[in-house]
């Protein structure tokens, strides 16, 4: 809003500061102008200069609105009102000018400023939370050289979105997408090739287990098993994975216990060495760099503090157990890229112990859904916006390189059958 609007003690009506502005406003003018200039003419020659009237005003009123309330305006006005201005030699306030013309995609606009001296990028990056509040969307900024570049997202969050609704609207370019599900920008995205390795952390009853199952009925109705297999270690019990396990996708027995899973990663591990000794022998005779027959695998881990930091007391088995699944993830994790190994590591106790510094490194994308301490959530995304999300499941923040909140995609365990059935009937 304008600086007119700032909280403080409500005056009373100025009548005179009432006449300014009005005398400033270009619509104005052209209804005040028009009755004196058609008291000049003739009727006939009145009629004729209707449509410069009405172009006249069209104009006007354009410009007002884009003086005032365009995504430009707003912007600049919030950088105003946070203090990001500047003073020019003769001690006269400068404020952030527009370069350019705005670029626009659909909803979301790209502008490119010329700030006053001494505002930098890190001053923006501080106020950006204000900013976000005062402008309703999202930004993201960057600099170039000479100008300072803002995104404004400016797409509404949905309070709930189905399967249907967002996986029947257009995908980007990609082979092995995922869907997130709608945020300021729109319709999120993230591509396994580019970033084969997710995080997934949250406090219970966020939409962990929720978005886990959305994501791998998508890729199983989009890839049969001879472009993707999966390998499944539900250590909550076996129940939220336990019907992925019937498909022929599945070339691991469900793991629902740490021998289990310790024994499944140590698998995954022998055919993660047998991909990499294909790569260098097809390395040595000048060939593709990887196996083109090669299907993708996909493993994916529910509830990781159990492999990692579950307290099992005496039994030297499974502390045993639990320290080579440890390690084999981490090996995963550090060297399943190149050879088409994914891995998706969802907890709901996303701390130091849960998630060690090593493991984290090499999950490149984090969906993180709401957690009930910030040191939770600095652990998830190195900021506490995940801790300040509002208690709305489904409500997540996605980082890779930015941080986007948005609305997670909603898949019933029976909606999840059925759209399976339906694909894979004949196969299960």
């Amino acid at each position: 809003m304008g600086g007119r609007y700032l909280a403080g003690p409500r005056s009373r009506w100025d009548p005179g500061a009432a006449l300014g502005w009005l005398l400033r406003q270009p619509t104005a003018w052209v209804l005040v102008g028009a009755p004196i200039a058609f008291s000049e003419l003739h009727w006939g020659e009145a009629v004729s200069s209707w449509a410069t009237l009405i172009t006249a005003s069209a104009t006007a009123l354009l410009t007002t609105h884009q003086r005032r309330w365009s995504p430009a305006a707003r912007l600049r006005r919030a950088m105003v009102e946070c203090g990001l201005i500047g003073v020019d030699q003769r001690g006269r306030a400068v404020a952030p000018r527009v370069r350019l013309s705005a670029r626009w995609l659909g909803r979301n606009v790209t502008l490119r400023w010329r700030m006053p001296p001494g505002v930098t990028l890190r001053d923006v990056l501080q106020r950006q939370e204000s900013l976000e509040a005062r402008c309703e969307c999202s930004l993201r900024v960057w600099e170039e050289p000479g100008v300072l570049v803002t995104e404004m997202l400016r797409h509404r969050i949905p309070e709930h979105l189905s399967y249907q609704e967002m996986y029947s609207s257009p995908r980007p370019p990609g082979r092995f997408l995922i869907g997130l599900g709608r945020g300021r920008r729109g319709a999120l995205w993230v591509d396994l090739d580019s970033c084969p390795h997710l995080l997934v952390g949250g406090m219970t009853g966020g939409g962990k287990s929720v978005f886990l199952r959305q994501a791998l009925t998508f890729l199983c109705r989009e890839h049969g098993p001879e472009d993707l297999q999966l390998a499944l270690i539900d250590l909550k019990g076996g129940v939220e994975l336990a019907h992925f396990s019937y498909l022929p996708h599945s070339v691991y027995p469900l793991a629902d216990s740490l021998l289990a899973a310790a024994e499944t990663l140590e698998r995954v591990r022998q055919e993660l060495d047998r991909r990499l000794r294909e790569v260098r022998e097809a390395a040595s005779l000048e060939r593709a760099a990887a196996p083109p027959s090669c299907p993708r695998l996909l493993v994916v881990v529910d509830e990781v503090a159990e492999l990692t930091c579950r307290d099992l007391g005496d039994d030297r088995a499974a502390r045993a157990a639990q320290q080579a699944a440890s390690g084999r993830l981490g090996e995963i994790a550090r060297l399943g890229r190149s050879v088409g190994v994914h891995l998706v590591c969802c907890t709901q106790r996303p701390d130091a112990e849960a998630v060690p510094g090593q493991l984290k490194a090499n999950l490149q994308g984090t969906v993180a859904f709401r957690v009930g301490a910030a040191v939770n959530s600095y652990i998830l995304l190195d900021s506490d916006r995940a801790a300040l999300l509002p208690p709305h499941p489904g409500r997540a923040i996605w980082q890779e390189e930015t941080m986007e909140e948005f609305q997670a995609v909603d898949c019933s365990p029976e909606e999840s059958r059925q759209l399976l059935l339906a694909r894979w009937s004949g196969s299960a």
